[in-house]
């Protein structure tokens, strides 16, 4: 196939698509009307003798085609995108670039209330999207661009990855309810073991991060109920005798009784990861050096900058 012969245009129209899965969504993003979008679509088609995206739904869902295809086009966009910004100045104040990062729940319960602000001030028209990756799945996406940013455990293979350590260490603590039945009694390990706990992990199956420090000593929490995520842990230690282990920054947002944990779990440390293409976009760089600000206040609690004003 001679690229010389095809619209590198389309290719743009086919990125939003797959993206939207959505016609009516792909024409608002584009600024063009549907039916241009329709006709893309049907050059395209025609070119790869392949209808690329069916109807599924009140959507388009991509073929096998075009699954195969997403991951190219997307990487030669990102490089040409990188090439045109990297020449380019960025304006915060009068940008409304959309920016992708992937993040769990306690960092962005953690980082994205000062960002928002941060930016609020400094960009107005810039524009956050949050999403859960899955850690085998991060590298590609930050290469596809389908990711500007990830921010998650050293641990992440790096590859062609850049990172900078985002200075605040998670410390555990056990969580329970006012009142608990517990009382005022010493949480040793033997009672914290016999208690019934909130496991929260984004994944469906293995062990929490303290679960795997708890396994380390030969032991097992008992684990009656598993979440995705903190916030309804939270609310269903609020309402039960249910414990949670949790970081201690993240405790300090909810009305409960804190205690040390009766065993050692290594602090937990975070990483700011991004694309080697994207190392010099002045776009990129300018949003890894606000997260890196955000989050060096990140040492108090909620409470102690309350204070502090």
């Amino acid at each position: 196939m001679n690229l010389a012969s095809i619209d590198l245009n389309l290719f743009v129209v086919f990125e939003v698509v797959y993206a939207e899965g959505n016609l009516t969504r792909a024409s608002e993003i584009l600024h063009v009307t549907q039916p241009a979008v329709s006709n893309a679509l049907a050059r395209l088609r025609q070119t790869f003798d392949d209808p690329l995206f069916v109807r599924s739904g009140r959507g388009m869902a991509p073929t096998p085609a075009a699954q195969n295809l997403i991951g190219p086009v997307r990487e030669a966009l990102r490089r040409l995108q990188g090439g045109i910004e990297a020449q380019t100045r960025f304006e915060p104040g009068s940008s409304e670039r959309v920016f992708h990062l992937a993040m769990g729940d306690v960092t962005s319960s953690l980082l994205m209330p000062a960002l928002v602000r941060r930016l609020g001030e400094a960009a107005p028209g810039v524009r956050l999207q949050c999403h859960q990756v899955a850690r085998r799945e991060v590298e590609a996406e930050l290469a596809a661009g389908t990711l500007d940013l990830a921010v998650d455990i050293p641990q992440l293979g790096r590859g062609r990855l850049c990172e900078t350590p985002l200075v605040y260490e998670q410390r555990y603590v056990c969580v329970l309810r006012r009142g608990h039945p517990l009382g005022r009694r010493a949480l040793d390990l033997e009672r914290y073991l016999a208690l019934p706990q909130v496991m929260v992990s984004g994944r469906r199956r293995g062990r929490s991060y303290v679960d795997m420090a708890l396994g380390r000593l030969g032991h097992q929490a008992n684990t009656v109920l598993r979440l995705p995520h903190y916030q309804p842990a939270f609310h269903v230690v609020l309402g039960s005798d249910l414990a949670l282990s949790a970081p201690r920054s993240l405790a300090a947002w909810y009305d409960v009784d804190v205690r040390e944990l009766p065993f050692e779990v290594p602090p937990l440390s975070s990483r700011l990861y991004w694309h080697r293409n994207a190392d010099r976009d002045p776009a990129n760089l300018w949003l890894r050096e606000q997260i890196v600000a955000v989050w060096a206040r990140r040492g108090a609690s909620p409470r102690d900058r309350r204070r502090s004003g």
